[in-house]
Protein backbone atom coordinates (compact mmCIF):
# COMPACT_ATOMS: atom_id res chain seq x y z
CA UNK A 1 0.00 0.00 0.00
CA UNK A 2 2.26 2.49 1.10
CA UNK A 3 4.77 1.70 -2.53
CA UNK A 4 1.31 2.64 -3.97
CA UNK A 5 0.76 6.08 -2.58
CA UNK A 6 4.29 6.82 -3.00
CA UNK A 7 4.24 5.61 -6.98
CA UNK A 8 1.15 7.89 -7.35
CA UNK A 9 2.95 10.68 -4.93
CA UNK A 10 6.16 10.46 -7.71
CA UNK A 11 4.19 10.31 -10.19
CA UNK A 12 1.63 13.17 -9.46
CA UNK A 13 5.03 15.17 -8.73
CA UNK A 14 6.32 14.54 -12.07
CA UNK A 15 3.47 15.36 -13.68
CA UNK A 16 2.82 18.76 -12.24
CA UNK A 17 6.70 19.49 -12.96
CA UNK A 18 6.13 18.67 -16.13
CA UNK A 19 3.06 21.01 -16.03
CA UNK A 20 4.53 24.22 -14.70
CA UNK A 21 7.69 23.79 -16.49
CA UNK A 22 5.16 23.30 -20.07
CA UNK A 23 3.79 26.90 -18.48
CA UNK A 24 6.93 28.86 -17.81
CA UNK A 25 8.32 27.73 -21.13
CA UNK A 26 5.44 28.51 -23.39
CA UNK A 27 4.83 31.99 -21.77
CA UNK A 28 8.38 32.97 -22.35
CA UNK A 29 7.95 31.69 -26.17
CA UNK A 30 4.63 32.35 -27.09
CA UNK A 31 4.14 35.74 -28.45
CA UNK A 32 2.50 38.24 -26.32
CA UNK A 33 -0.05 39.97 -29.37
CA UNK A 34 -2.09 38.00 -31.94
CA UNK A 35 -4.02 39.19 -35.16
CA UNK A 36 -7.78 38.15 -35.83
CA UNK A 37 -9.94 39.02 -38.61
CA UNK A 38 -13.08 38.09 -36.15
CA UNK A 39 -13.26 37.39 -32.75
CA UNK A 40 -14.41 34.47 -33.18
CA UNK A 41 -11.46 33.10 -35.44
CA UNK A 42 -9.24 32.58 -32.24
CA UNK A 43 -8.30 29.10 -32.42
CA UNK A 44 -5.55 26.18 -31.82
CA UNK A 45 -1.87 27.16 -31.77
CA UNK A 46 0.04 24.19 -33.25
CA UNK A 47 2.04 23.23 -29.99
CA UNK A 48 0.70 21.23 -27.21
CA UNK A 49 -2.67 21.93 -27.81
CA UNK A 50 -2.61 25.39 -26.29
CA UNK A 51 -5.33 27.72 -27.69
CA UNK A 52 -5.75 31.47 -27.59
CA UNK A 53 -9.23 32.50 -25.62
CA UNK A 54 -10.82 36.14 -25.53
CA UNK A 55 -11.02 37.26 -22.37
CA UNK A 56 -13.08 40.90 -22.68
CA UNK A 57 -15.29 42.45 -24.06
CA UNK A 58 -13.89 45.48 -24.21
CA UNK A 59 -12.22 46.73 -26.86
CA UNK A 60 -9.91 49.99 -27.83
CA UNK A 61 -8.91 51.90 -31.16
CA UNK A 62 -5.63 51.95 -32.26
CA UNK A 63 -5.73 53.72 -35.83
CA UNK A 64 -3.16 53.72 -39.02
CA UNK A 65 -3.15 54.99 -42.34
CA UNK A 66 -4.20 52.08 -43.69
CA UNK A 67 -6.92 50.18 -41.41
CA UNK A 68 -8.64 50.54 -37.72
CA UNK A 69 -7.53 48.30 -35.53
CA UNK A 70 -9.21 46.90 -32.34
CA UNK A 71 -7.42 45.61 -29.45
CA UNK A 72 -8.98 43.61 -26.91
CA UNK A 73 -7.38 41.17 -24.09
CA UNK A 74 -6.83 37.33 -23.80
CA UNK A 75 -5.64 34.60 -22.67
CA UNK A 76 -3.52 31.25 -23.60
CA UNK A 77 -4.64 27.96 -22.43
CA UNK A 78 -3.37 25.14 -21.90
CA UNK A 79 -6.01 22.27 -22.84
CA UNK A 80 -8.49 25.12 -22.36
CA UNK A 81 -8.21 24.93 -19.11
CA UNK A 82 -4.98 25.89 -17.33
CA UNK A 83 -4.13 30.00 -18.05
CA UNK A 84 -0.71 30.24 -19.50
CA UNK A 85 -0.41 34.30 -19.50
CA UNK A 86 -2.70 37.57 -20.97
CA UNK A 87 -1.93 38.36 -24.93
CA UNK A 88 -3.57 41.77 -26.72
CA UNK A 89 -6.05 39.96 -29.25
CA UNK A 90 -5.83 42.79 -32.33
CA UNK A 91 -8.90 42.20 -34.02
CA UNK A 92 -8.04 43.39 -38.55
CA UNK A 93 -9.12 43.23 -41.93
CA UNK A 94 -8.16 40.22 -43.76
CA UNK A 95 -5.74 41.61 -46.28
CA UNK A 96 -6.07 40.35 -49.75
CA UNK A 97 -2.74 39.88 -51.90
CA UNK A 98 -1.64 38.06 -55.46
CA UNK A 99 0.74 35.17 -54.49
CA UNK A 100 4.02 35.41 -56.30
CA UNK A 101 6.79 32.86 -56.96
CA UNK A 102 8.61 34.57 -59.78
CA UNK A 103 11.83 35.81 -59.93
CA UNK A 104 12.86 39.20 -60.34
CA UNK A 105 16.31 41.16 -60.81
CA UNK A 106 17.77 43.39 -57.72
CA UNK A 107 19.99 45.95 -57.83
CA UNK A 108 21.09 47.59 -54.62
CA UNK A 109 22.90 50.76 -54.00
CA UNK A 110 23.64 51.81 -50.05
CA UNK A 111 23.36 54.32 -48.45
CA UNK A 112 26.72 55.29 -47.92
CA UNK A 113 29.49 52.73 -47.96
CA UNK A 114 29.55 49.81 -45.85
CA UNK A 115 33.55 48.51 -44.61
CA UNK A 116 34.25 44.77 -45.77
CA UNK A 117 37.56 44.34 -45.44
CA UNK A 118 40.58 46.30 -42.79
CA UNK A 119 43.69 46.33 -43.97
CA UNK A 120 47.38 47.47 -42.69
CA UNK A 121 49.05 49.80 -45.16
CA UNK A 122 53.22 48.83 -45.44
CA UNK A 123 55.12 51.86 -45.62
CA UNK A 124 59.00 52.20 -45.48
CA UNK A 125 58.74 48.67 -43.53
CA UNK A 126 56.37 50.08 -41.10
CA UNK A 127 52.69 48.96 -40.54
CA UNK A 128 50.24 52.01 -40.26
CA UNK A 129 46.72 51.07 -39.35
CA UNK A 130 44.41 54.40 -39.58
CA UNK A 131 41.46 52.77 -39.85
CA UNK A 132 42.10 50.49 -36.84
CA UNK A 133 42.88 53.79 -35.27
CA UNK A 134 40.01 55.33 -35.64
CA UNK A 135 38.17 52.33 -34.37
CA UNK A 136 36.57 52.28 -37.50
CA UNK A 137 35.22 48.42 -37.83
CA UNK A 138 34.34 45.80 -40.87
CA UNK A 139 30.38 46.19 -41.29
CA UNK A 140 30.42 50.12 -40.53
CA UNK A 141 28.54 52.29 -43.36
CA UNK A 142 30.46 55.07 -43.96
CA UNK A 143 28.26 58.23 -44.21
CA UNK A 144 29.95 61.41 -44.48
CA UNK A 145 33.81 62.88 -44.83
CA UNK A 146 34.53 66.47 -43.67
CA UNK A 147 30.75 67.15 -44.15
CA UNK A 148 29.90 65.83 -47.55
CA UNK A 149 27.83 62.69 -48.33
CA UNK A 150 29.21 59.36 -49.05
CA UNK A 151 27.12 57.43 -51.48
CA UNK A 152 29.77 55.58 -53.57
CA UNK A 153 33.19 53.91 -53.42
CA UNK A 154 34.36 56.88 -55.82
CA UNK A 155 32.92 59.19 -53.59
CA UNK A 156 35.42 58.02 -50.76
CA UNK A 157 38.79 57.98 -53.26
CA UNK A 158 38.07 60.93 -53.99
CA UNK A 159 37.63 62.75 -50.18
CA UNK A 160 41.03 60.68 -49.38
CA UNK A 161 42.78 62.43 -52.62
CA UNK A 162 41.62 65.92 -51.78
CA UNK A 163 42.36 65.64 -47.98
CA UNK A 164 46.98 65.88 -48.55
CA UNK A 165 47.16 64.31 -45.36
CA UNK A 166 44.80 66.12 -42.95
CA UNK A 167 42.92 64.42 -40.44
CA UNK A 168 39.44 63.75 -41.50
CA UNK A 169 36.11 64.15 -40.13
CA UNK A 170 34.12 60.81 -40.72
CA UNK A 171 30.55 60.20 -39.75
CA UNK A 172 29.43 56.38 -39.79
CA UNK A 173 26.87 54.27 -38.55
CA UNK A 174 26.84 51.03 -36.71
CA UNK A 175 24.18 49.06 -34.98
CA UNK A 176 21.76 51.72 -36.41
CA UNK A 177 23.54 54.69 -34.09
CA UNK A 178 26.10 56.99 -35.64
CA UNK A 179 29.20 57.71 -34.68
CA UNK A 180 31.78 60.62 -34.66
CA UNK A 181 35.60 60.11 -35.25
CA UNK A 182 38.75 61.07 -36.96
CA UNK A 183 40.61 59.33 -39.46
CA UNK A 184 43.99 60.40 -40.87
CA UNK A 185 44.99 58.84 -43.83
CA UNK A 186 48.77 57.61 -44.63
CA UNK A 187 51.16 58.71 -47.57
CA UNK A 188 51.82 55.75 -49.72
CA UNK A 189 54.14 57.39 -51.46
CA UNK A 190 54.08 60.30 -54.50
CA UNK A 191 50.77 61.98 -52.58
CA UNK A 192 48.45 59.00 -52.75
CA UNK A 193 46.85 58.70 -49.60
CA UNK A 194 45.35 55.39 -48.69
CA UNK A 195 43.01 55.09 -45.23
CA UNK A 196 43.32 50.95 -45.14
CA UNK A 197 39.16 50.18 -46.15
CA UNK A 198 37.65 48.26 -48.43
CA UNK A 199 34.31 49.13 -48.98
CA UNK A 200 31.01 48.01 -51.00
CA UNK A 201 28.33 50.40 -52.32
CA UNK A 202 26.65 48.15 -54.57
CA UNK A 203 25.15 44.60 -54.78
CA UNK A 204 22.87 42.65 -57.15
CA UNK A 205 20.89 39.51 -57.51
CA UNK A 206 18.30 37.11 -58.21
CA UNK A 207 15.11 36.09 -55.55
CA UNK A 208 11.87 35.62 -55.74
CA UNK A 209 8.61 37.88 -55.30
CA UNK A 210 6.21 36.65 -52.21
CA UNK A 211 3.61 38.67 -52.90
CA UNK A 212 1.92 41.61 -54.94
CA UNK A 213 -1.02 44.16 -53.26
CA UNK A 214 -2.88 45.20 -56.65
CA UNK A 215 -4.54 48.30 -54.59
CA UNK A 216 -1.03 50.15 -53.89
CA UNK A 217 1.20 48.30 -55.99
CA UNK A 218 3.23 47.37 -53.85
CA UNK A 219 5.24 44.14 -53.02
CA UNK A 220 7.38 42.00 -50.70
CA UNK A 221 10.22 39.42 -51.58
CA UNK A 222 12.97 37.29 -50.61
CA UNK A 223 11.93 36.72 -46.70
CA UNK A 224 15.33 37.56 -45.97
CA UNK A 225 17.15 41.29 -46.73
CA UNK A 226 20.13 41.72 -48.49
CA UNK A 227 23.25 41.22 -46.78
CA UNK A 228 27.16 41.79 -48.08
CA UNK A 229 28.70 38.57 -48.56
CA UNK A 230 31.34 39.64 -46.92
CA UNK A 231 29.99 40.84 -43.39
CA UNK A 232 27.08 39.30 -43.29
CA UNK A 233 25.12 42.77 -41.95
CA UNK A 234 22.22 44.09 -44.16
CA UNK A 235 22.87 46.30 -46.89
CA UNK A 236 21.71 49.81 -46.12
CA UNK A 237 19.33 51.29 -48.69
CA UNK A 238 20.36 54.53 -50.49
CA UNK A 239 18.06 53.37 -53.83
CA UNK A 240 17.03 49.86 -55.22
CA UNK A 241 16.08 48.68 -58.82
CA UNK A 242 13.53 45.84 -59.45
CA UNK A 243 14.45 44.03 -63.19
CA UNK A 244 13.26 41.42 -64.98
CA UNK A 245 15.27 37.92 -64.82
CA UNK A 246 14.87 34.74 -66.52
CA UNK A 247 15.95 31.26 -64.96
CA UNK A 248 18.35 29.77 -67.30
CA UNK A 249 18.96 26.55 -66.16
CA UNK A 250 19.77 24.79 -62.05
CA UNK A 251 22.08 23.44 -60.26
CA UNK A 252 20.98 20.34 -58.18
CA UNK A 253 21.33 20.55 -54.51
CA UNK A 254 24.09 18.36 -52.87
CA UNK A 255 24.05 17.61 -48.99
CA UNK A 256 27.21 20.15 -48.02
CA UNK A 257 26.97 21.91 -51.03
CA UNK A 258 23.98 24.73 -51.46
CA UNK A 259 22.34 24.11 -55.56
CA UNK A 260 21.31 27.46 -57.17
CA UNK A 261 19.01 28.80 -59.87
CA UNK A 262 21.15 29.99 -62.88
CA UNK A 263 19.66 32.80 -64.55
CA UNK A 264 20.43 36.33 -65.58
CA UNK A 265 19.63 40.11 -65.38
CA UNK A 266 17.62 42.01 -67.79
CA UNK A 267 19.42 44.80 -66.60
CA UNK A 268 17.45 47.42 -69.11
CA UNK A 269 14.00 46.03 -68.49
CA UNK A 270 13.07 48.26 -64.85
CA UNK A 271 9.81 47.10 -63.43
CA UNK A 272 10.02 48.61 -59.99
CA UNK A 273 11.77 49.91 -57.02
CA UNK A 274 13.06 49.10 -54.20
CA UNK A 275 11.90 51.15 -51.01
CA UNK A 276 12.82 49.20 -47.78
CA UNK A 277 15.98 46.77 -47.59
CA UNK A 278 14.75 44.66 -43.72
CA UNK A 279 15.61 41.46 -42.20
CA UNK A 280 12.42 40.45 -43.26
CA UNK A 281 12.35 40.87 -46.68
CA UNK A 282 12.78 43.65 -49.37
CA UNK A 283 9.97 45.81 -50.16
CA UNK A 284 8.89 48.25 -52.94
CA UNK A 285 6.53 49.14 -55.59
CA UNK A 286 6.21 47.39 -59.14
CA UNK A 287 4.78 48.78 -62.55
CA UNK A 288 2.64 45.79 -62.89
CA UNK A 289 1.31 42.32 -61.51
CA UNK A 290 3.74 39.87 -62.09
CA UNK A 291 1.64 36.65 -61.87
CA UNK A 292 -1.53 35.45 -62.98
CA UNK A 293 -3.12 34.15 -59.70
CA UNK A 294 -6.00 34.71 -57.80
CA UNK A 295 -5.83 37.07 -54.56
CA UNK A 296 -5.60 34.96 -51.33
CA UNK A 297 -5.68 35.98 -47.72
CA UNK A 298 -2.65 36.47 -45.82
CA UNK A 299 -2.95 33.94 -42.41
CA UNK A 300 -2.43 34.87 -39.28
CA UNK A 301 0.41 33.04 -37.26
CA UNK A 302 -2.03 30.87 -35.53
CA UNK A 303 -3.79 29.99 -38.42
CA UNK A 304 -0.60 28.52 -39.92
CA UNK A 305 -0.77 24.57 -38.58
CA UNK A 306 2.01 21.26 -39.34
CA UNK A 307 1.37 18.74 -42.31
CA UNK A 308 0.83 19.42 -46.21
CA UNK A 309 1.36 22.70 -48.17
CA UNK A 310 2.41 24.16 -51.27
CA UNK A 311 5.40 26.58 -52.59
CA UNK A 312 4.94 28.48 -55.25
CA UNK A 313 8.43 28.75 -57.60
CA UNK A 314 9.38 29.28 -60.98
CA UNK A 315 12.29 26.85 -62.55
CA UNK A 316 13.88 26.66 -65.87
CA UNK A 317 10.56 26.64 -67.55
CA UNK A 318 10.26 30.20 -66.50
CA UNK A 319 6.70 29.62 -65.30
CA UNK A 320 5.40 29.85 -61.49
CA UNK A 321 4.36 26.29 -60.37
CA UNK A 322 2.83 24.76 -57.17
CA UNK A 323 4.87 22.25 -55.58
CA UNK A 324 3.96 19.94 -52.85
CA UNK A 325 5.87 20.31 -49.26
CA UNK A 326 5.28 19.30 -45.87
CA UNK A 327 5.18 22.04 -42.85
CA UNK A 328 7.37 20.50 -39.90
CA UNK A 329 6.89 22.45 -37.29
CA UNK A 330 6.25 25.92 -36.47
CA UNK A 331 8.47 28.54 -34.19
CA UNK A 332 6.40 30.96 -32.37
CA UNK A 333 9.39 32.96 -30.93
CA UNK A 334 9.05 36.66 -31.99
CA UNK A 335 13.07 37.28 -31.84
CA UNK A 336 12.94 34.91 -34.79
CA UNK A 337 11.64 36.48 -37.30
CA UNK A 338 12.73 34.41 -41.05
CA UNK A 339 12.88 31.18 -39.26
CA UNK A 340 9.17 30.77 -38.34
CA UNK A 341 8.90 27.45 -40.07
CA UNK A 342 10.97 24.02 -40.96
CA UNK A 343 9.75 22.91 -44.26
CA UNK A 344 10.13 19.74 -46.14
CA UNK A 345 9.64 19.49 -50.07
CA UNK A 346 7.82 16.40 -50.91
CA UNK A 347 7.02 17.27 -54.10
CA UNK A 348 8.55 14.71 -56.52
CA UNK A 349 8.73 16.75 -59.67
CA UNK A 350 10.59 19.23 -57.69
CA UNK A 351 13.32 17.36 -56.32
CA UNK A 352 14.29 15.56 -59.59
CA UNK A 353 14.95 18.97 -60.45
CA UNK A 354 16.84 21.12 -57.62
CA UNK A 355 16.87 18.12 -54.95
CA UNK A 356 15.06 20.25 -52.68
CA UNK A 357 15.81 24.09 -51.66
CA UNK A 358 18.45 26.18 -53.89
CA UNK A 359 19.39 29.68 -53.99
CA UNK A 360 17.61 31.89 -55.77
CA UNK A 361 14.12 30.14 -54.07
CA UNK A 362 13.93 32.63 -51.40
CA UNK A 363 11.06 33.84 -51.05
CA UNK A 364 8.55 31.28 -52.97
CA UNK A 365 5.10 31.94 -51.25
CA UNK A 366 3.74 28.88 -49.40
CA UNK A 367 0.55 28.33 -50.12
CA UNK A 368 -1.78 26.25 -47.24
CA UNK A 369 -5.40 26.04 -47.17
CA UNK A 370 -6.03 28.57 -49.57
CA UNK A 371 -3.97 31.58 -47.75
CA UNK A 372 -0.85 32.71 -48.17
CA UNK A 373 0.94 31.30 -44.69
CA UNK A 374 4.83 31.90 -45.09
CA UNK A 375 7.74 32.29 -47.74
CA UNK A 376 10.93 30.44 -48.30
CA UNK A 377 13.81 31.85 -46.77
CA UNK A 378 16.67 29.26 -46.13
CA UNK A 379 18.23 25.83 -47.11
CA UNK A 380 19.78 23.25 -44.43
CA UNK A 381 22.81 22.85 -46.36
CA UNK A 382 23.65 19.29 -45.23
CA UNK A 383 19.65 18.18 -45.56
CA UNK A 384 18.79 20.57 -48.53
CA UNK A 385 15.18 18.71 -48.82
CA UNK A 386 14.45 20.73 -45.42
CA UNK A 387 14.67 24.53 -44.98
CA UNK A 388 13.24 27.53 -43.01
CA UNK A 389 10.25 29.73 -43.86
CA UNK A 390 8.85 33.14 -42.23
CA UNK A 391 4.87 34.05 -41.54
CA UNK A 392 3.60 35.71 -44.18
CA UNK A 393 2.16 37.76 -40.99
CA UNK A 394 5.87 39.14 -40.43
CA UNK A 395 6.13 40.33 -43.75
CA UNK A 396 2.96 41.75 -43.85
CA UNK A 397 3.51 43.75 -41.31
CA UNK A 398 6.44 45.28 -42.40
CA UNK A 399 4.60 45.79 -46.04
CA UNK A 400 2.56 47.69 -44.16
CA UNK A 401 4.49 50.25 -42.25
CA UNK A 402 6.38 50.80 -45.50
CA UNK A 403 3.07 51.87 -47.03
CA UNK A 404 2.08 53.74 -43.97
CA UNK A 405 5.46 56.28 -44.35
CA UNK A 406 4.58 56.19 -48.12
CA UNK A 407 1.05 57.27 -47.91
CA UNK A 408 1.48 59.81 -44.92
CA UNK A 409 0.61 63.88 -45.71
CA UNK A 410 3.61 65.92 -46.66
CA UNK A 411 1.65 68.98 -44.71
Amino acid sequence: MKKTIKAITVATMIICFFIFGLIAFTSIYLPSSYNVSKINSLGRLSIFGISVKNESTNTKDVSNNLQDIETTKGKLMLGNIIPIKSVDINITENTMVIPGGTPFGIKVFTNGVMVVKIDKINVNSHSYTPAEDANIKIGDVILEVNGKSVTSNEDLVNCVNKCNGDSMNIILERNEQKISTKLTPVNSGNEQYKIGVWVRDSSAGIGTITFYEPKSGGFAGLGHGICDVDTGSILPLGQGEIVGARIDGITMAQSGKAGTLNGHIESGNVSGYVTENKNTGVYGVLNNCPTPFDPVSVAFKQEVTTGKAQIITTLDDNKPQYYDIEIESINYDDDCKTKNLVIKITDEKLLSKTNGIVQGMSGSPIIQNGKLVGAVTHVFVNEPQKGYGIFAENMLLDFDKENQIQEEPAA
